[in-house]
């Protein structure tokens, strides 16, 4: 038969059955274990949790006399015994650190993630002071009084309402900080309660370390199986995305063909009919509709290589673990593609439009450029953009060459500004930066024939839009190209300026 008294006294004292190098095992075990994962992750909850389950290793390991890491260093025993307080004050203060990267608090309520900070700050300041003091000193009362009677009061208060703080976040993982650290303070404190009053009982206390660090492991398994579904979302979404836009971009391509061949046939019918004025007058409408065609093959060609890049900073900010600039990214981008499709279709929006889609699209050139381009509108007020109509698409090209070619080679002070004004029969659209000049551009570029190849038919073909947009006013359209300088002669620049002409 059991006796149950004894079997009582073997779990007063643990460190005469085993519990305590079980423990201390187990400890040091998921110390090492998600110190590496801190690595792998790069999450600060591993770090802290790393931390915290060591000095709670250290706290606990000496214990029991027959452990081999006891014999081995007995030397040590004596200065950690002499720092009881400040380990326990200081994993203490790990804890909540742990704790509100854990849950993530400053996603869920920021107020009260700085004031955990500022404790947990204050706290280890004082902490090092009051340690600092006793060693010089030699006199340790002074951290045991601190710990006991200003510390230890103040972290049991605020832990218990930090588990009402948590409870009221959205957390998915609040369930596993919350159960695991309502446990330990009520065992660990019975189990304090029993020793003071003369009825030892500490595997209550070893049972409670062991439950809380257990539930916080599985809480850690559990967010980085939430982070890892979240991104295999996204991967999805993004995926479907591309595929819809591989889609759309066959059926533009199909109707173009289509739309191709009836315009020649049309062209070839007038070539052949007597009256020499008709036949120049439609042989010039059916060449513009031409150069229409060329713009949206050329917009067709444009989609897949920007879609590319697009989604090649949407992958970094999902592997990142940025969520909220993934979205808000894919958001503007999946805009950007649909008005670059819209206006495929169209001869003319407004200047207000043309003005909103370029602010779009530097929007997005901005979040691949880690937010350091600076870019600015400057609308005279006596312009109405909603009255005046251009070709769609006519400021793109001159705005990516100065991203691309001017502005991507600095490293810093990225700046471009957008000017509209009017004169009686023009209207001025002027595109400056603050780029490397032309000159310093051509010289990276002449290794890079592809990209110059680019560039000199996006602007051609802009240019003949223009042209054959314009031919029939009276005024006619030009593209200013200037290079800007310092009175050192330094290239600080470039400025274009397209005239559009409105009668």
């Amino acid at each position: 038969m059991f006796d149950l008294n004894e079997i009582s006294n073997d779990l007063a004292h643990p460190t005469n059955n085993g519990i305590v190098v079980f423990v201390s095992g187990f400890l040091f075990i998921l110390s090492v274990y998600h110190f590496f994962l801190f690595f792998q992750h790069k999450d600060k909850s591993y770090l802290y949790y790393s931390l915290y389950t060591f000095l709670v290793f250290v706290y606990t390991y000496h214990r029991d006399p027959n452990f081999i890491l006891t014999k081995y260093s007995s030397s040590l025993i004596p200065f950690i015994k002499l720092l009881y307080d400040p380990i326990k004050w200081l994993y203490s203060i790990i804890y909540l650190y742990f704790a509100i990267s854990f849950i993530e608090l400053n996603k869920y309520n920021k107020r009260w993630h700085k004031i955990i900070k500022k404790y947990a700050n204050a706290t280890l300041l004082l902490l090092i002071s009051s340690s600092f003091i006793s060693i010089i000193t030699d006199n340790y009362k002074i951290t045991e009084i601190l710990y006991n009677f200003v510390f230890l009061p103040s972290i049991f208060i605020l832990s218990i309402y930090l588990l009402y703080i948590f409870w009221t976040t959205q957390s998915p993982v609040k369930k596993y900080l919350i159960i695991g650290a309502g446990t330990y303070l009520i065992l660990a404190g019975f189990s304090h309660f029993l020793t003071y009053n003369g009825h030892p009982f500490r595997i209550i206390f070893y049972f409670a370390i062991t439950f809380e660090i257990f539930l916080f492991a599985l809480g850690l398994g559990k967010k980085q199986k939430l982070i890892l579904e979240e991104k295999n979302k996204w991967q999805a979404l993004i995926i479907d995305q591309h595929e819809e836009n591989l889609k759309m971009k066959d059926l533009l391509a199909q109707e173009l063909d289509k739309e191709v061949e009836k315009k020649t046939e049309i062209i070839v019918e007038l070539l052949k009919e007597n009256e020499a004025e008709k036949r120049k007058k439609m042989a010039l409408e059916y060449s513009k509709q031409i150069l229409k065609l060329r713009m949206q093959a050329l917009q067709s060609q444009m989609n897949p290589h920007f879609l590319f890049n697009s989604l090649n900073s949407i992958k970094h900010f999902i592997i990142h673990n940025n969520q909220k600039d993934a979205i808000a990214y894919l958001t503007k981008f999946a805009k950007f593609i649909r008005k670059v499709l819209d206006y495929s279709y169209v001869g003319e929006v407004s200047l207000q439009e043309e003005l909103d889609m370029m602010k779009l699209y530097l929007e997005i050139e901005n979040y691949r450029f880690n937010q350091e381009l600076s870019y600015s509108f400057s609308i005279d007020e006596t312009v109405d953009l909603s009255s005046i109509k251009v070709p769609p698409m006519i400021l793109q090209a001159f705005i990516e060459n100065s991203i691309w070619h001017g502005l991507a080679m600095k490293n810093n002070d990225k700046k471009i500004n957008i000017a509209v004004k009017k004169n009686k029969n023009y209207i001025f659209v002027t595109i400056t930066d603050n780029g490397i000049g032309r000159t310093k551009a051509q010289e990276i570029k002449l290794s890079k024939s592809a990209i110059l190849n680019k560039e000199s038919l996006g602007i051609k073909i802009t240019e003949e839009r223009l042209k054959a947009y314009t031919q029939n006013r009276k005024f006619k359209s030009e593209i200013l190209i200037t290079d800007l300088t310092n009175k050192q002669n330094q290239a600080t620049g470039t400025q274009v300026t397209i005239k559009i002409p409105i009668k």
